[in-house]
């Protein structure tokens, strides 16, 4: 089985959720915490982290805070209520990863924000081979406790989304890191950008048509076009 389950997956019954009136439910995903560590594995653990919000955000019933915004909490010693207040959100997804050699284990857990009620947690104990595999049930499986129905156009949709490349969402995230660095200041220069596209153009190699790489790539031109303007 590609994703053992180790307890049994945790869902809360039909009764105990609260439908939104509106029909849509708002969630954020915060970075997944990694619990082991080899050189890559914040930046693996990150990349699933963007790859399951990825997913969610395709589905029009989800309202899924931004990338950015989940990621400012990264570290942050806040309580899930805190953290959702501050986000407007009504749940949260949290989760750890930890990577041994080839082995893999991801825990993963809905909450709702106004009680702390888990609607669903699981652990998979699996292989880093299988990581798109527990990436894709992970978001499905919290689609369907926020009262998503999912038809197969949809889950086409949500697999579409993302680099669902294990080696080329690393490397996007330490290109992601890197730029971010670059744009701390005020003062970004051409020289600060060059290392940065290097990670992009890694991940372009794997994914040509990750439209994010190449917008964040095209970064260095416009500041060497601002340079040659003054």
């Amino acid at each position: 089985d590609v994703a053992l389950q180790s307890p049994p997956e945790t869902v809360a019954k039909d009764s105990d959720i609260t439908v939104a009136d509106s029909g849509r439910q708002s969630v954020a995903v915060l970075p997944f915490l990694a619990m082991s560590n080899g050189p890559d594995d914040g930046y693996f653990a990150d990349g699933l982290t963007e790859e399951i919000l990825n997913s969610l955000a395709q589905l029009p019933e989800l309202l899924v805070t931004a990338r950015t915004s989940a990621f400012a909490f990264k570290n942050q010693d806040l309580s899930v209520q805190e953290i959702a207040t501050r986000l407007g959100v009504a749940h949260i997804v949290e989760g750890s990863v930890r990577r041994s050699g080839e082995r893999l284990r991801v825990t993963a857990q809905l909450i709702r924000a106004s009680d702390g009620f888990h609607l669903w947690s699981n652990n998979y104990d699996s292989s880093s081979a299988d990581t798109i595999t527990v990436q894709e049930d992970i978001a499905e499986k919290i689609a369907v406790a926020l009262n998503v129905v999912l038809d197969e156009s949809k889950r086409e949709l949500m697999q579409k989304q993302g680099l669902r490349d294990v080696e080329a969402f690393i490397a996007f995230q330490k290109g992601l890191e890197l730029y971010e660095q670059a744009h701390h200041g005020l003062d970004t220069t051409t020289e600060a950008l060059e290392p940065v596209n290097r990670f992009f153009e890694d991940v372009l190699d794997r994914v040509p048509d990750f439209s994010p790489a190449w917008s964040a790539h095209s970064d260095l031109y416009i500041h060497q076009v601002l340079d040659d303007m003054n």
